[in-house]
């Protein structure tokens, strides 16, 4: 492999959250989707967040978000599968359906989302009317937002707040984005700021202490080493939207069927990979019985919406 992946891009960290090293190793697993170079999880004795330590050097993660990464790709699929997923997508669980019932909910205009990666939900929020802007740190998948009509900011929001300026958004959109972050407060206490005094915060992330996780151990694909360097639970996702000022609204569990099938390629085939037709066997029938297996098991992905704004919450509950 052509990019250096030496020992020396690693750094040890105090926990992410509560600042503190009271730590201990949780376990050791890889990279099984690019490197295989293997990193540690520990768990903070204080505040029960779990994190990824040593981790790359921030300056030093973007060479394992390789070029097929599979969030920065452009979707491309037979008609036969667009059909089914064209079918699929208004049944529940799906994503974007979501989030426009949610910013329908609130009247809501203005939206930034934060690593929309190959834009597809900036451009789907487009079409239903919203004005997106987005901000991205990988600059092909910025580029082509541009290239839509789309504004879209290079790098990170934390750098690009002063580009943003006094401008307010009416909601602020993270899907699978806040574990990437390696000052997650920082970035937290940021976006309250650019929202409108009833705006609302919506994030997807991965459930560390999900059903999934405990089985799949290790080999889980919500761990995503290095990639993922904070693995959150309820409880510490909980904790730090209250210590930025963000009161929950709304937490509920979301069918994911790729993380059940990723985690088992990961278990049982040499390079990770499952073949493309197997996953798709398998990926629609868990994609019909999402909503039960979510009653039954959980899921290990969580959706949050939140504000500023304190509200009765007789919605949310805890997967």
């Amino acid at each position: 492999m052509a990019t250096d992946l030496s020992r020396d891009d690693l750094e040890y960290t105090s926990c992410p959250i509560c600042g503190l090293n009271n730590l201990e190793k949780e376990f050791t697993s890889k990279d099984f989707l690019f490197s295989r170079r293997e990193f540690s999880v520990v768990r903070c004795r204080s505040c029960g967040l779990l994190f990824t330590n040593p981790r790359v050097r921030e300056n030093q993660i973007r060479k394992y978000y390789f070029p097929d990464y599979n969030p920065y790709k452009d979707v491309k699929q037979s008609t036969f599968i667009r059909k089914v997923k064209g079918i699929l997508g208004k049944y529940p669980g799906d994503i974007h359906s979501r989030i426009l019932e949610t910013l329908k909910s609130i009247n809501a205009k203005y939206v930034l989302e934060i690593g929309p990666a190959n834009g597809s939900l900036l451009f789907f929020l487009k079409e239903h009317g919203f004005d997106v802007t987005g901000v991205e740190i990988d600059r092909n998948c910025a580029e082509k937002i541009r290239g839509k009509g789309i504004p879209c900011l290079l790098g990170d929001l934390n750098e690009n707040m002063g580009e943003i300026g006094r401008k307010r958004f009416d909601a602020v959109i993270l899907c699978h984005v806040l574990e990437h972050l390696y000052r997650p407060k920082e970035t937290l206490k940021n976006i309250y700021n650019l929202l409108n005094e009833r705006g609302i915060i919506y994030l997807t992330l991965p459930n560390s202490g999900s059903f999934e996780a405990r089985i799949f151990g290790k080999y889980w694909l919500g761990f995503d080493l290095p990639r993922h360097v904070v693995h959150y639970d309820t409880e510490t996702i909980g904790a730090v939207l209250s210590e930025t000022g963000f009161h929950i609204y709304k937490l509920e569990n979301v069918p994911d069927p790729s993380f059940i099938i990723q985690s088992m390629a990961y278990c049982l085939f040499i390079k990770g990979k499952m073949p493309g037709k197997l996953y798709y066997l398998l990926y629609y029938p868990l994609k019909l019985l999402g909503p039960l297996y979510v009653r039954l098991i959980g899921s290990s992905v969580m959706s949050i919406v939140a504000g500023k704004v304190k509200r009765a919450n007789k919605d949310a509950h805890r997967p």
